[in-house]
């Protein structure tokens, strides 16, 4: 039963990854670190520490595709204090992996959160700005 959730969650994800626009992909990544920490979290409650491990590997791995998806060309400063945000809390996410303090997991969500929000909360005028300078981009190289 547990393969069949999760199976069906994996397939989830790809179908909602191959439709969605840019936008949607970054929301996904927010929301995949949030729930990767809140597992890790539950994990080392439990000291299930394979999990742990596992979960903590995944949200390091996914704020290293944030870092990856900045558009350091475009705002140069702006994408340079998201890198380092990014690399802060890769940085403490290490950290739990040694100390297993689940503070330091409320600490990562509280600093990433609201950027998070903002993210899903970008008007659809703005989206369409985005996409529209990201074909732009695409169609000069």
């Amino acid at each position: 039963m547990r393969n069949n959730i999760r199976t069906y969650q994996k397939i989830n994800v790809e179908s909602g990854i191959n439709a969605a626009d840019p936008h949607t992909i970054i929301s996904m990544l927010f929301d995949g670190v949030f729930q990767s920490v809140s597992v890790a979290k539950g994990a080392i409650e439990r000291k299930d520490l394979a999990t742990k491990s596992t979960q903590l590997n995944k949200a390091m791995s996914i704020l290293r595709s944030l870092q990856d998806s900045l558009d350091i060309e475009a705002e140069p400063k702006i994408s340079q204090n998201f890198y380092d945000l990014y690399a802060y809390c890769i940085d403490r996410l290490t950290e739990v992996s040694v100390t297993q303090d689940c503070t330091i997991l409320d600490e990562v969500v509280t600093l990433l959160k609201p950027l998070a929000e903002a993210w899903k909360n970008i008007s659809e005028q703005d989206k369409e700005a985005g996409l529209s300078l990201l074909k732009s981009k695409e169609m000069a190289s």
